[in-house]
């Protein structure tokens, strides 16, 4: 070989050599580097999931502080026995509100985004005049509902003639609480940081109230009516940054109110509006619900005590419920297009990374509840402990599979996790939370939580899993 080609040939392979070196030291590694974190989070739609939801935590941060701090204000001020009927007061316009009122967010959502998909105004005003029509609706029946049962309930849950008296006019809180539709065009048009401050109004104008009430040595009325207020003004507050955004955006500028032709354009539009409403009635009986049956079955004192556990725990699972908000129009667009590999692998990401966020809660809890308990609520609620550890560890499973259940509504199958929910919560767990709160009290409701929050995750989680396999 002559020696210019020789020199050229083992220069050429030393180049090439050094270039496998470099791609081998520098490339590679950096792959390598790259963890299972960073490229889920590169995926825009699973970064805008977690984006809102960062919105709405920041905002429900802040709520969660100031409710404890209302509670336990409320509790030191009333002691056990008044707050657990002030408590029992407020569950009982919570439980009417959740069993009578549309929660028609998730109907503005689900046909709301194939509207926009289309670019169809028309369609859009009149799906928003159905959602407002069941909104304004029932709030009427539970209003009057809630005025007329509660001579009839109190004496079960141990009210007199005068916590009765105070009931009733407390109800009229319902009225204002005409918000899914509002509610369900923030989330529709991406408007999470509206939401995350508008969330914390009503906390902290009952943290307002209750602290004078508390420094006047009011009686019970003056408490509810500061919850009252707040909630009224939370209320309207809501509703007119709902409607506003939607005018802002364009498709409510020129309203036209009619409801000619819904039921024919949104095809199963009142199954999906039935199902989906009495889907988040049973989570409330598994909610607002147990802390009412616990005071119905044993004492106001322990329905006190049991609603200081469940309310720690939902402030400290709390980021369960927000994914769910906003993951589920992410959902509703990527069903709209039919994109579901991508569909697939957001449930994946998300129920993996929100059930070890479950687990880091539940051992934080487990360590430190019984100081917390004692220094935020006093000595005589250190004895709840227990229940408050059951009760976030349900909640943690909750955690792991919040995606199942709006995966399932943007697939149009709202119809699953309502016989899952229907099921384990009427044959399961309202018979297991009476009779084990009749054997344990308030652990015993905690129990009886853990084991339905197990079974509903876990049956959901294979109804999915088989229904997006279909669609791939």
């Amino acid at each position: 070989m002559p020696q210019s080609r020789f020199i050229h040939s083992r220069a050429h392979y030393s180049v090439v050599l050094k270039g496998v070196i470099i791609k081998a030291m520098s490339i590679e590694p950096k792959q390598k580097k790259q963890s299972l974190l960073s490229r889920w989070f590169s995926d825009v739609i699973f970064r805008r999931v977690f984006k809102n939801a960062g919105f709405l935590l920041s905002g429900k941060t802040a709520t969660g502080v100031l409710g404890l701090a209302y509670l336990s204000l409320a509790a030191h001020g009333l002691g056990v026995e008044q707050f657990g009927i002030l408590v029992l007061v407020q569950t009982y316009v919570q439980v009417i509100v959740g069993i009578t009122t549309f929660h028609s967010w998730q109907v503005v959502i689900r046909y709301g985004a194939d509207c926009l998909e289309a670019d169809d105004t028309p369609g859009f005003q009149t799906l928003i005049s159905f959602t407002t029509v069941l909104d304004v609706g029932g709030v009427i029946v539970g209003a009057t509902l809630a005025w007329f049962a509660a001579p009839l309930v109190g004496p079960y849950v141990g009210w007199d003639g005068t916590v009765i008296a105070y009931a009733q006019p407390y109800s009229l809180m319902i009225l204002f609480t005409i918000v899914a539709t509002p509610t369900g065009l923030l989330r529709l048009y991406d408007r999470f940081d509206i939401l995350a401050w508008q969330v914390t109004i009503t906390p902290a104008l009952r943290l307002t109230g209750v602290t004078i009430a508390v420094m006047l040595e009011a009686q019970l009325w003056a408490y509810l009516l500061a919850w009252f207020i707040a909630s009224v003004i939370g209320g309207l507050t809501l509703v007119l940054l709902g409607w506003r955004e939607g005018v802002k955006q364009g498709r409510l500028t020129t309203m036209r109110w009619s409801l000619q032709g819904v039921t024919q354009k949104y095809a199963g539009i009142w199954g999906f509006c039935l199902a989906s409403n009495f889907h988040s009635s049973l989570q409330m009986v598994t909610g607002h619900m147990s802390t009412f049956l616990v005071g119905v079955v044993a004492t106001p004192a322990a329905a006190g005590l049991f609603k200081v556990a469940r309310e720690v725990a939902t402030a400290l699972t709390k980021p369960a419920e927000l994914l769910t908000q906003s993951i589920y129009p992410e959902f509703a667009r990527l069903g709209a297009k039919n994109e579901w590999q991508a569909f697939g692998g957001l449930i994946r990401r998300a129920a993996l990374l929100a059930g070890g966020a479950g687990v880091a809660i539940l051992v934080v809890m487990s360590l430190i509840g019984e100081p917390f308990l004692g220094v935020f609520f006093g000595a005589d609620f250190v004895p709840i402990y227990a229940t408050l550890v059951l009760l976030v560890a349900a909640a943690s499973i909750t955690i792991a599979g919040f995606a199942f259940d709006p995966a399932l509504y943007a697939m149009g199958r709202p119809g699953i996790p309502l016989r899952v929910n229907a099921f384990v919560v009427l044959l399961v767990y309202v018979p297991l939370l009476v009779l084990l709160t009749q054997m344990y009290g308030p652990v015993g409701a905690g129990i009886a939580m853990l084991i339905s929050a197990s079974l509903i995750v876990g049956t959901v989680g294979l109804w999915t899993r088989s229904e997006l396999r279909r669609r791939v």
